[in-house]
């Protein structure tokens, strides 16, 4: 900056040097003139001028012309301004500390809004690709991450591929885990996975890193085309980055398959909440899921399907021409071999579906769905935050200004412009705003690694980052030029009304013009507060609610994990027996007191749900998905739920099937009282699916007290069939265990190697942990919102203690008359709390129309509690009246402990 005023400088003197020459020169010829019309020396300089106005007044006019002017007065005010503000290093470090955290804070929160809801995928015209869903009665059962959203058969994403007409090519994928060794020998890792058509690639535009990536001629025959594509953090994470991976041997869930290739660093799969490190063709799929093997099922839907537009085809335009494909599909599906017999209804319905065609520029992502609405909350919330300390840096700024009163009256007097005024106030504010939004993007990183904190660790991962890119960037110097103007607007439009004569006979430099601007800032601040304390509220009771309601089931000395023995690489028999003797292993073991198996790990938001036909006094099919979940004898009494009617499971139901898969069934209470009534379930029959051959060959036999599934917030009808009567060959043990859970773990994982040493311990945890991880999105949302409301109500209490201050320091002459005359100190007290109230008040009346503006926006989120709380309402108003009082009513009992005397002479 001194560079560019030095080099101003020398510009500016030439100018100056110039014009003061034409000036001369033209005086002289116009004195000329006039002499030789016959005036004096005298009378001719005299009158040549007045004919030109003054020469200062004219230098005055021609500087305002010049380019430079501007940009040489904005950096001599922004020197000025510098100097000033070292002058006064307590307000300038409360300024920029206030402004940091908003825009820290703010900055952080749009980091993960923006790679999570608004980046774009790193592929070739993002904007071109759409997602494809069924919408309708696809009588097909779903499997995979979603539990049936955006999910289609594999035979159908293939009759898709050749609707050419609309697009220029349609991928197929399905996210799961596989147990991956990369070379042999090598102790198996759970790792994220992407099962994906042979068009996946090339229909992103993806290059490959190294090698090349799996195409068309991958995905044909099934079970023949054993080949794996890393990806690139993989690639260096595991292997090191060695150059001669293409061509390596990789084990999948213990079978060989070739390593072809290694995707570009850029590219990190179309979930951002879903990071895969292997790409596995579809052709393949028996191999990378072993358990279940659905591949040319039309019945079963599990992948997610997106295409690529044709150049000039829109949206619309698609989802309209692919109806009548569709509904031709519909037609032939129905007279194909094995579909299944179903009712007229459930036929109509059939036919009924359609195809859905939205953009997905974005990608697919389940974290989206998750996360989607509470960042937008936390935005708003941080945004508010934000205007909230540019409201309070605005008052500390008005004070400024009333401090300066005297320079600022001087240079009015001495001829300065109101503007020139003006632009020296704001560049005050802007050098603060820089200031708060450079610590800011110092702030920003650390929020954003206590927001991912939040976030639970699975195989795949997220893809989701703390650093501070070019958006967050862009976004942060945004807010930074917003609030710098926020913030210098109001001294800058306080300096430009105020009349000098005004402003001269004021003796404190502010006037009542400037209270009452500085007291609708603090109004404004009480209400962002009110408004940020009962969010707060809101979400801090839907946390409280929901760990007091609790999963239903006993968490302490409890512990968990999973074992996949067909992911192993053994067959569905020696799976079912690997199972068996590892939960007979575990009940052998002095530190497990009671141990039970499920199919289906509970509260990780995952389940298997079917529709069930119910043989009472009447055949009835349920109106609703019922949860089920295999389970083995024990589970209960491992859980500390109580069978409350009928009886437990017990060996009699782990017996191998005969004919029939499951012959027992016990429900929940819900179940029970929704389609018995109050009638006793037991000896009641059912069966799974809703179609017309669906046979009731299970015998309810006994009703269990219900608990949570998927998470704390859903109560459901739930069933529970005989693990082992079934063909499951993975599960989740649960154990009550003495001592300490570390202890337990290291009894646990020799006991499953002693069953079988190639199978890993999957996902070890106490199930105090996994309610926490099932809590993930309310205690981020309760933690960053109370934090919020904390910051908010301490910048509005000082901002409001600061008025307040101002406002005793004025009055305090008056406070001295009034109790001269015989005004009791309760009363002086009183007359300057009555404006605390007031403003508290009227930032109250604002606050609450913001409130129920707002409420939609927090409803989906909260639990056990309305957005229009009332109780909530009044403790938060109640919190700031108290909080805002307190730092009012200290000034106010200071300045009305000053004897009479003292304050009649205060000046």
């Amino acid at each position: 900056m001194r560079r560019l005023l030095n080099l101003l400088t020398k510009r500016r003197q030439g100018l100056e040097r110039d014009l003061e020459r034409e000036l001369r020169d033209h005086l002289e010829r116009r004195v000329a003139d006039l002499r030789q019309a016959g005036l004096g020396e005298h009378d001719a300089r005299r009158q040549a001028a007045i004919e030109l106005g003054g020469v200062e007044q004219v230098q005055e006019d021609v500087r305002e012309t010049w380019t430079w002017r501007w940009l040489e007065d904005a950096v001599r005010d922004a020197r000025y301004a510098a100097r000033s503000l070292a002058r006064s290093p307590g307000f300038t470090i409360t300024a920029v500390a206030s402004l940091a955290i908003g825009i820290g804070a703010s900055a952080a929160i749009f980091s993960l809004l923006d790679q999570v809801l608004l980046r774009l995928l790193p592929v070739r015209e993002p904007e071109r690709l759409v997602l494809v869903d069924w919408k309708g009665n696809a009588l097909a059962h779903a499997r995979g991450s979603g539990a049936g959203v955006n999910l289609m058969s594999y035979p159908i994403c293939r009759d898709l591929q050749r609707q050419d007409r609309f697009f220029d090519g349609v991928l197929c994928r399905h996210p799961t885990e596989v147990n991956l060794a990369v070379a042999a020998g090598q102790t198996p890792e759970l790792v994220g996975a992407e099962i994906v058509s042979g068009s996946y690639f090339p229909v992103l535009g993806v290059s490959p890193g190294l090698g090349r990536l799996i195409n068309e001629d991958d995905d044909g025959q099934p079970g023949a085309h054993p080949v794996v594509v890393l990806s690139h953090a993989y690639w260096l994470q595991a292997l090191g980055g060695a150059p001669d991976v293409v061509g390596r041997r990789v084990l999948v869930n213990n079978f060989p398959m070739t390593v072809v290739g290694v995707v570009s660093a850029t590219f990190r799969g179309i979930d951002v909440g879903d990071v895969p490190a292997v790409w596995i063709p579809a052709a393949m799929k028996k191999q990378a899921t072993p358990e279940w093997d659905k591949l040319l099922d039309r019945r079963t839907s599990w992948m997610q399907v997106i295409g690529r537009l044709k150049p000039g085809i829109t949206v619309e335009q698609a989802q309209a021409g692919l109806q009548p494909w569709f509904k031709s599909m519909l037609d032939e599906d129905t007279r194909r071999e094995g579909f299944p017999l179903v009712t007229a209804k459930q036929r109509a319905e059939f036919l009924a579906s359609t195809l859905v065609v939205t953009p997905a520029a974005h990608g697919h992502s389940l974290l989206r769905q998750d996360l989607g609405r509470p960042l937008r909350v936390l935005m708003a919330a941080t945004l508010l935050l934000l205007l909230l300390a540019s409201l309070n840096v605005a008052s500390l700024f008005l004070a400024r200004g009333a401090a300066r009163g005297r320079e600022l009256r001087t240079r009015l007097a001495l001829g300065a412009s109101r503007r020139r005024i003006a632009t020296l106030l704001l560049a005050d504010s802007v050098w603060i705003a820089a200031g708060g939004g450079a610590l800011g993007l110092l702030v920003a990183p650390m929020v954003s690694r206590g927001l991912l904190s939040f976030l639970p660790s699975g195989a795949a991962g997220t893809d989701l980052s703390s650093r501070v890119d070019g958006r967050v960037f862009a976004f942060a110097l945004l807010m930074t030029v917003a609030t710098g103007v926020l913030c210098g607007i109001a001294p800058a439009w306080r300096a430009g009304r105020v009349p000098l004569m005004s402003w001269l006979r004021d003796r404190t430099g502010a006037g009542a013009g400037g209270v009452r601007l500085r007291k609708a800032l603090v109004v404004g601040q009480m209400a962002f507060t009110l408004v940020l304390l009962v969010g707060a509220g809101l979400f801090v009771q839907t946390l409280l609610r929901l760990v007091g309601q609790g999963p239903g089931f006993a968490t302490s000395g409890r512990v968990a994990f999973r074992i996949n023995p067909r992911r192993a690489g053994a067959s569905d028999e020696e799976s079912s027996r690997t199972m068996r003797r590892v939960l007979a292993e575990l009940r052998s073991l002095p530190e497990v007191e009671s141990v039970g198996l499920a199919g289906v790990d509970l509260l990780n938001s995952g389940s298997w749900n079917d529709s069930m036909t119910i043989e009472a006094d009447k055949r009835i099919v349920t109106d609703r998905a019922v949860h089920l979940e295999p389970i083995s004898p024990g589970l209960f009494t491992t859980l500390g739920t109580r069978v409350i009617a009928g009886r437990d499971f017990d060996e009699r139901d782990a017996l191998p099937p005969v004919g029939e898969r499951w012959r027992s069934v016990i429900v929940n209470e819900r179940f029970a009282r929704r389609y018995f009534g109050d009638a006793s379930p037991l000896g009641g029959r059912v069966g799974l699916g809703d179609r017309q051959d669906t046979r009731t060959n299970l015998e309810i036999v006994g009703v269990v007290r219900d608990f949570s599934y998927r998470d704390l917030r859903e109560q459901t009808e739930q069933a529970f069939v005989p693990y082992f009567e079934g063909d499951w060959t993975a599960g989740t043990f649960y154990l009550r265990v003495r001592g300490t859970p570390q202890a337990a773990f290291a009894s646990i994982r020799s006991a499953v190697g002693r069953v079988d040493p190639t199978v890993p311990l999957l996902s070890p945890r106490t199930l105090d942990e996994q309610v926490d991880r099932s809590l993930t999105t309310e205690r981020m949302m309760a933690t960053l919102s109370g934090g919020f409301a904390a910051v908010a109500l301490l910048l509005s209490v000082v901002g409001l203690y600061g008025v307040m201050a101002f406002v005793v320091t004025s009055r305090t002459p008056e406070i001295g008359i009034r109790m001269a005359l015989g005004a009791t100190r309760r009363a002086a007290v009183w007359l300057m709390v009555a404006d605390a109230v007031a403003m508290i008040a009227a930032g109250t009346a604002i606050a609450l129309p913001l409130v129920w503006g707002l409420s939609r926006l927090v409803e989906a989120q909260l639990f056990g509690v309305h957005a229009l709380d009332a109780p909530t309402i009044a403790v938060a108003s109640l919190v700031l009246a108290l909080v805002a009082l307190a730092a009012a009513m200290w000034p106010a009992w200071r300045a009305a402990s000053v004897s009479p005397t003292e304050a009649l002479r205060f000046e």
